[in-house]
């Protein structure tokens, strides 16, 4: 099915998880779903799947259960839960795993969990919102992108990457 694009210029694009608190198994289900997306196009980290059984009050009692992603990782999805909203946020650290490929399979596993999105977030000046239907784009460089084609070569222009091994480094700048 054909991903239809969206331009937006809102400084943020809300969406509430519909039951108001977003149970952590709720948010560590649709990212499993997603790392195991994003590992069949490269490695995926810094967390593996998370283990959603186990009786505790959040993910952060799983550490020691919690595996490990690949190190280093191209896919870096982001384990930490920031709010309430049905968004998993994601960056990619090399701009050839960037792929159309990728992008439909990343929609695809959306199917599953109606209303969620997937945010990449490292891209200078410009964001994009994957959802299962639609990718919603803003920023100069996609102006006049209308395909996911189109997408993907003005995505790669302004990809932020970097060594995967300088994570902490770069976390501790911004």
């Amino acid at each position: 099915m054909p991903l239809l694009i969206e331009h937006y210029t809102d400084d943020r694009i809300p969406n509430p998880y519909p039951d108001g608190s977003l149970p952590w198994q709720v948010y560590q289900a649709v990212r499993n779903a997603i790392v195991r997306t994003c590992r069949k196009h490269g490695p995926t980290g810094p967390m593996g799947e998370c283990p959603l059984d186990a009786p505790v009050r959040s993910p952060y009692g799983l550490r020691g259960a919690w595996p490990l992603g690949d190190d280093p990782c191209v896919f870096f999805v982001v384990d930490d839960q920031y709010n309430d909203e049905r968004y998993i946020y994601l960056e990619v650290c090399r701009e050839e795993q960037f792929t159309e490929h990728w992008l439909y399979n990343l929609s695809d596993a959306l199917r599953d969990f109606p209303g969620w999105g997937i945010g990449i977030k490292n891209l200078n000046l410009a964001y994009i919102l994957v959802f299962e239907d639609r990718l919603m784009v803003t920023g100069p460089i996609f102006e006049e992108c209308e395909d996911v084609p189109s997408v993907v070569r003005a995505a790669r222009k302004v990809l932020n990457c970097y060594d995967p091994e300088d994570r902490e480094d770069r976390d501790d700048a911004d």
